[in-house]
């Protein structure tokens, strides 16, 4: 015997020992092209928010500028 080591595991033992089981694998969805379409149209829907708000805040600031230069 090596010093620091136990004797080695017969066959037997070995089976004896059960297997270490893998951790859980997470549930993926087989279907994410719909997820992809979702999150486009998220995308689009607060994009478009976006620039009507900039459009508004441009339709202020140029009637203000309009009533500057009267």
């Amino acid at each position: 015997m090596v010093k620091g080591k136990g004797p080695r595991k017969t066959q037997k033992k070995a089976d004896l020992v059960p297997s270490p089981s893998p951790p859980p694998r997470p549930v993926v969805s087989e279907y994410s092209p719909p997820a992809l379409v979702e999150l486009a149209r998220a995308i689009r829907l607060a994009v478009g928010a976006l620039l009507d708000l900039a459009d508004a805040a441009a339709e202020v600031i140029s009637k203000r500028m309009e009533g500057r230069a009267d």
